[in-house]
């Protein structure tokens, strides 16, 4: 049990924090456009200015698919090795994913450089669901090359 709690568990509180950390205004679009901008100006020279900011706003949208995608992995595997099945784990994973994002966008409320939108719990959601998926897809392929027999 204490190998589990050290070893499955603390990487998840440490990625709880930075995901807390990234929802305040250190990581505000006014704070990453200091540094995605110029970015994206160099490698996108003919780019007008609300072309440059659309694909500033992917890049932050992506970053929330991204955040969740690496808790949902992190969750999962501590699920797992918990002794929960496949099916459990993948519950549990999604269960806590959508609350973590919850929770963020209700942190978001409170900070006044911030939005908070449901619309990005779903973009952080699909961060979740899209883990799940590869890592359904490769304990598949791993078993079927693999066979039990």
């Amino acid at each position: 049990m204490k190998k589990l709690t050290l070893e499955y568990w603390t990487p998840i509180v440490i990625w709880l924090l930075s995901i807390y950390l990234f929802s305040t205004d250190m990581m505000s679009s006014s704070e990453t456009s200091r540094f995605i901008v110029p970015i994206l100006k160099f490698l996108l020279p003919g780019v007008s200015p609300s072309g440059i900011d659309f694909w500033h706003a992917v890049i932050r949208k992506f970053a929330h698919v991204t955040e969740y995608f690496i808790l949902a992995v992190f969750l999962y595997r501590a699920f797992r090795f918990d002794g929960c099945g496949r099916i459990d784990a993948n519950l549990r994973t999604i269960v806590f994913v959508a609350l973590a994002a919850l929770l963020d966008e209700f942190h978001q409320s409170f900070v006044p450089s911030r939005t908070a939108t449901i619309i990005d719990v779903g973009y952080d959601c699909l961060g979740g669901v899209w883990a799940l998926w590869m890592i359904a897809a490769y304990e598949f392929r791993r078993l079927r090359s693999h066979p039990i027999l």
